[in-house]
C-alpha cells in the first residue's frame, strides 16, 4: 500500500532501497514467458530459496504497459523489472511495492527478476509466490490521467459487501469490506487481465486496499472535518477527524484541552498531530495499535487504561482515546 503512504518528516528513510539491486547472482534461473495469452493474464506459481533468483523474460512492444504483481509468502521477496541487457531497473520492488504498471518506452524483451533480499538469502529462507504478468494498456493509470480523485461504491447486490483485497486480483486475501455508498480516494487503477482493479483509501477510516473497479463510480471529495481554532496543520493531507484531547505540556500544569487532528491508515495505524501553541505541534505515530515514535527527542512511554492511551513525552502527557486512532 504504497503510494501516498502516511509518513512523518522525522521518520528515518528506508536505507534498504539502496540495496534493492544488491542481490546475489550466483544461482539465476531464466524462464521465457510465452506471448500467447499474455494480453489476458499469465499467472506463474513458483518458489525460491536462499540466493536463488528467477528471471522471467517477456517481449513487450513500444507504448504498451507491462503489468506485474507479486503475492508471496515471504515479505523479503520482491521483483525488479529491467530491459534485457541493461543493468538499470525501471521498477524496484523493495522501494515501490509488489504491484507494477510500467509504460514501455522501447519495444523488446524485459526481465522480471524475482529474488530474496540479501539478509533473507543469507538465512536460506524460502518464498513461495504467485506472479501475475500481463501486457496491454490499463483503463486508468492513476487519478491524474483519466480517473477521478474519489470513488463511491455502488451496485453491490442486496446486503452484500465489496471485498477489499491485499492485491489486484481475487487470488489475494480479503483484508476488509466496503459497503454501498462508501467513499474513498483513488490511489490508482490497473488492469489484471480483462478486469479493472483500483487501489482505494476509505475516507475517515483510512482502510486501504484493492477492489473490483466495476463497483466504483466517480463522486465528489468527502467534506473534511473542521479544524478547531488554533488547531494543528499536520503534513498537508486532510485530517480524517479533529477535536480536542486532555493534555499537559509542562511539569506542574493542570490538564487542558489540546486541539488535535488525525490521519488514519487502516486499523491501528495513524498519525496524530497535537497543537501546543505558538505554531508548535506534537506528532505521535501509531502502528498496529501502539504509539511507536514522536517528533520529540525526549523519551516517550505509554500505557493503556480501558480505551484510552496515556502517552508521556518528557514532561508532556496526552490522553488519546482509542477511537481517535481506530475511528468510530
Amino acid at each position: 500500500m504504497s503510494r501516498n503512504k502516511l509518513t512523518f518528516e522525522f521518520t528515518t528513510a528506508l536505507l534498504l532501497a539502496l540495496m534493492a539491486t544488491a542481490v546475489s547472482a550466483q544461482n539465476i534461473r531464466t524462464q521465457q514467458i510465452p506471448q500467447a495469452g499474455i494480453a489476458e493474464l499469465q499467472v506463474i506459481e513458483d518458489s525460491i530459496s536462499g540466493d536463488e533468483i528467477v528471471d522471467y523474460v517477456v517481449g513487450v512492444n513500444q507504448s504498451q504497459i507491462l503489468s506485474v504483481d507479486l503475492q508471496t509468502s515471504n515479505s523479503a521477496s520482491y521483483f525488479n523489472i529491467t530491459p534485457a541487457g541493461s543493468n538499470e531497473a525501471i521498477f524496484i520492488g523493495s522501494t515501490e511495492g509488489t504491484v507494477a504498471d510500467v509504460p514501455v518506452r522501447a519495444g523488446g524483451d524485459y526481465v522480471i527478476r524475482v529474488y530474496l533480499m540479501r539478509s533473507a538469502a543469507r538465512r536460506d529462507e524460502t518464498a513461495n509466490y504467485s506472479l501475475a504478468v500481463s501486457v496491454g494498456a490499463p483503463e486508468f493509470a492513476d487519478s491524474l490521467s483519466g480517473g477521478p480523485d474519489y470513488w463511491k461504491v455502488a451496485g453491490v447486490g442486496g446486503g452484500d459487501a465489496l471485498n477489499v483485497r491485499a492485491g489486484p486480483s481475487t487470488r489475494y486475501p480479503v483484508t476488509s469490506i466496503f459497503r454501498n455508498g462508501q467513499v474513498g480516494q483513488n490511489r490508482g487503477c490497473r488492469m489484471t487481465g480483462d478486469q479493472r482493479w483500483c487501489l482505494v483509501r476509505a475516507a475517515n477510516s483510512g482502510v486501504t486496499g484493492w477492489v473490483a473497479g466495476r463497483f466504483l463510480v466517480e463522486t465528489a471529495a468527502p467534506r473534511s472535518p473542521e479544524v478547531p481554532e488554533g488547531g494543528p496543520v499536520g503534513n498537508g493531507t486532510p485530517f480524517d477527524a479533529t477535536g480536542t484531547i486532555p493534555c499537559v505540556t509542562a511539569n506542574g500544569q493542570s490538564p487542558q484541552p489540546c486541539p488535535f487532528g488525525v490521519i488514519r491508515e487502516g486499523p491501528g495505524n495513524a498519525g496524530v498531530w497535537i497543537a501546543l501553541g505558538d505554531g508548535n505541534e506534537r506528532q505521535i505515530l501509531f502502528e498496529k495499535g501502539d504509539p511507536v515514535t514522536t517528533n520529540s527527542p525526549q523519551e516517550f512511554s505509554f500505557e493503556k487504561k480501558n480505551y484510552t492511551y496515556i502517552v508521556r513525552v518528557g514532561e508532556e502527557r496526552y490522553e488519546i482515546p482509542e477511537a481517535v486512532v481506530y475511528g468510530g
